[in-house]
């Protein structure tokens, strides 16, 4: 039968069964600190690594790296969690070969992330702890994962500015094609309308006042030779009869001298001078003639002068057209010239904005190649821990005492609880309905002295007894 104890009874019924309660405590607290004391030592070693900002470089270049190395403070430790780090430790330090050999690398992985504790400390370090049986490998492993976490950001950091230089170079080729293309339609352009483009406008209107000026020459040209010629064809007829009276007058005198030589002979004064005169007048008649066929020649010339001078002037006639007509057309040729040309300055400023940038690109990659020492800074190497961080065994003894004692305790209470046993005349009248009469004092040994004692107090008759006296058994 179940009853609540007060705490005198609680310490009543430890003492009764004292070596019971005692025992328990003892085997209890035995197995507690047996399995307290066999459980291995775990050291744990902790490396401070802090975070250089990249100010500098980025007031030098503009970076293509757009995320700041600080910020990966904010997934620091998924980073180290994530299995290429771990890994790679793994591999390299050949952790954890049970399970790697039985389980596989992902149960060596998992049971790594339960030995690793990561802390971010303020705004630009973070905390690397590592748990191990050996303190050796909790400090090698404490010192090597922050430089594999280091290299993987900075292999990540170098990759991604390798992948905005590659942009850039394919998106350079891309516009170098386009920007040759539109510089290939822009001269067969200028090819097709040579002569009427916009920057030769100055030139057709120069041409064309040029033109206008040798027309003017020529035409007074043509007109000085006109009248040239006007004038020899008025001289033709005066010399043409000047030559046709001298050579009558010389025929005249040539049969005047074969008369006179019938006459007489050679020596007569008669015959010598129509001799004299018909020679005279022969170099006259010659003279004349030369004069003449002089004339037909400056005649042939001043005509042939004439009509090369009329053909210029057509010639610059069909060159003022000519100019004239580059003049009309050069304002339609300057719109689609214009049209062209504007395209093409687009794709040009393209194309120099992305040489730029690849220039600023690959500037920004030797920097991350330069840099790459000086990103994660190991401000507190771990050391060889001395002492175990875990189990607390002062503490697991203390824990393995009060359950012990608990134990015992508990063990005493149940047993008390469950024993239906009176010991008092308190158990006895709420245990039993019938009144008491007397009490029976616990008489063990001859030295007691056995004596009835009245109830002191009687309640309906009832006759209880004072408290040095023993219950009814």
């Amino acid at each position: 039968m179940e009853r609540g104890m007060t705490a005198d009874q609680v310490l009543k019924a430890l003492w009764r069964r004292k070596v019971l309660v005692g025992a328990i405590v003892l085997a209890v607290f035995a197995v507690g600190a047996a399995i307290v004391l066999s459980q291995p030592s775990v050291y744990e070693a902790t490396a401070v690594v802090r975070v250089q900002p990249q100010r500098p470089g980025e007031e030098m270049v503009q970076r293509t790296v757009s995320e700041l190395v600080e910020q990966r403070l904010l997934t620091v430790r998924q980073e180290l969690m994530a299995r290429p780090v771990l890994q790679k430790a793994i591999e390299e330090m050949n952790l954890y070969p049970d399970i790697v050999s039985e389980d596989g690398m992902e149960a060596a992985v998992n049971r790594m992330r339960k030995d690793l504790t990561v802390r971010v400390e303020g705004e630009s370090a973070f905390e690397l702890t590592y748990a191990s049986r050996d303190p050796q490998v909790a400090q090698q492993v404490a010192n090597r994962l922050p430089q594999i976490f280091s290299d993987q950001a900075l292999k990540s950091r170098q990759e991604q500015a390798a992948r905005a230089t590659q942009l850039f170079q394919d998106e350079l080729v891309s516009l170098s094609k386009t920007v040759t293309d539109w510089e290939k339609k822009i001269a067969q352009f200028k090819v097709d309308h040579i002569g009427e483009l916009p920057e030769q406008l100055e030139m057709n209107m120069r041409g064309l006042e040029r033109v206008g000026a040798l027309m003017q020459t020529k035409s007074e040209e043509l007109r000085v030779a006109e009248a040239r010629r006007s004038e020899l064809a008025r001289a033709r007829n005066a010399a043409d009869s000047e030559a046709g009276r001298l050579e009558a007058a010389e025929h005249s005198l040539a049969q005047a001298l074969v008369g006179a030589r019938s006459s007489w002979t050679a020596d007569h004064p008669e015959v010598k001078r129509l001799n004299q005169e018909l020679s005279t007048m022969r170099e006259r008649r010659k003279d004349a003639e030369s004069r003449q066929w002089a004339e037909r020649q400056e005649r042939a010339r001043v005509a042939d002068l004439s009509g090369a001078i009329q053909k210029d002037i057509e010639g610059l006639h069909q060159q003022a057209r000519g100019y004239q007509e580059r003049l009309d057309r050069t304002p339609k040729w300057a719109h689609e010239l214009g049209v062209l040309q504007r395209d093409y300055e687009i794709a040009r400023t393209k194309y120099q904005s992305v040489v730029s940038r690849r220039v600023e690109a690959e500037i920004a990659q030797e920097l991350e190649v330069k840099s790459a020492e000086s990103l994660f800074n190991v401000v507190s190497p771990a050391g060889v821990p001395v002492t175990p961080a875990r189990p607390d065994r002062m503490s697991g003894l203390l824990i393995a005492f009060l359950l012990a004692l608990g134990t015992g305790v508990l063990t005493g209470v149940v047993l008390e609880m469950r024993d239906d046993s009176i010991r008092d005349t308190q158990e006895l009248r709420e245990r039993l309905p019938l009144p008491v009469l007397a009490v029976v004092p616990n008489m063990q040994g001859k030295g007691e002295k056995r004596v009835l004692m009245p109830a002191t107090g009687a309640r309906n008759g009832v006759v209880t007894p004072s408290s040095s006296d023993s219950p009814l058994n």
